[in-house]
């Protein structure tokens, strides 16, 4: 290679670099907003299950009597992912283990619906062979977070109108504080029965057990949907901090690669360099000697 293409390819691979580093650092400010989110969507769960605790307390409010468990398993699985490439195997891994959890309860992949959340999860999950009922974007945006948890939980509900669905799993990847990110599960629906009797056991932290004015099944119903709600945009605003850190941890990874081949294509570069440098003092050695000898010469 000539020392202008090398010089090319070294002006290449360093606006590269510049790319590759602008997409950390664009990364890193992201995963600090959406963790901000997390721990403000965390507080707000907890205020939504202070207020269920409230009004099984206030004894306003009673479960339903308890359903016999459905023959079968109607699956709906609603799998975030994302948009965006440079994440590795951040969409495979989560789809993978959306149908291994489902095969294990017995139930056939084809039998179960799936709504995805990210073009690029969708297509894995086609691949799969898995049914999509819906599939959406994502968007990096955390004031749309709400938006989209909002349309998928009347996708949810038609599919349970529709198909039958007595279960609703979400997946997501989430990322813990100096760990790698991990695939979580929640069961949406049903709601799970251990939560209630827990709530039914715990004492109430006061002496003074908030009065309930509205009637109860209207203020079940807003407390469930805030539920669903608040469960899925934690589980969105999870998933994003996650993919933005597979994403972080593939750039590092892809600048330290590019510095160790920008220190190669230098050093062969001041090596060529050396070598010319080298080749025209031999060249201007060779041509003065050749002058002194021709100077030397007795004339005839």
């Amino acid at each position: 290679m000539s020392m202008e293409s090398l010089q090319r390819r070294i002006k290449t691979t360093q606006d590269l670099r510049d790319i590759v580093s602008t997409m950390k650092s664009l990364s890193s400010v992201s995963i600090l907003q959406y963790d901000q989110a997390g721990i403000a969507l965390e507080q707000y769960l907890k205020n939504i299950l202070d207020a269920f605790h409230a009004l099984i307390k206030a004894d306003t409010f009673s479960p339903p009597p308890q359903k016999p468990k459905p023959k079968t398993i109607k699956t709906l699985a609603v799998v975030i992912g994302s948009d965006n490439g440079l994440v590795g195997k951040f969409n495979k891994e989560i789809v993978n283990k959306a149908a291994e959890v489902i095969e294990a309860d017995g139930e056939t992949l084809k039998d179960s619906l799936f709504i995805t959340i990210g073009k690029r999860v969708a297509v894995m999950a086609e691949q799969k062979g898995a049914p999509l009922f819906a599939k959406y974007a994502i968007s990096n945006s955390i004031k749309v977070v709400n938006s989209i948890a909002g349309t998928v939980i009347i996708r949810i509900e038609e599919a349970m109108r529709l198909h039958r669905v007595n279960r609703v799993l979400v997946f997501y990847h989430k990322r813990e504080t100096g760990q790698p990110t991990q695939i979580e599960q929640i069961k949406l629906i049903p709601f799970p029965e251990k939560a209630y009797a827990n709530l039914s056991r715990k004492p109430w932290p006061t002496n003074n057990i908030p009065m309930v004015t509205i009637p109860a099944e209207e203020m079940l119903s807003t407390l469930i949907r805030e539920y669903l709600m608040i469960l899925l945009s934690s589980a969105l605003t999870y998933s994003l901090a996650a993919e933005h850190h597979a994403r972080m941890v593939n750039m590092q990874n892809a600048e330290k690669n590019i510095d160790e081949s920008l220190e190669q294509m230098n050093q062969e570069y001041q090596q060529k360099r050396q070598e010319a440098i080298t080749e025209e003092l031999i060249d201007v050695v060779s041509g003065s000697e050749a002058i002194t000898v021709k100077k030397a010469r007795p004339k005839k």
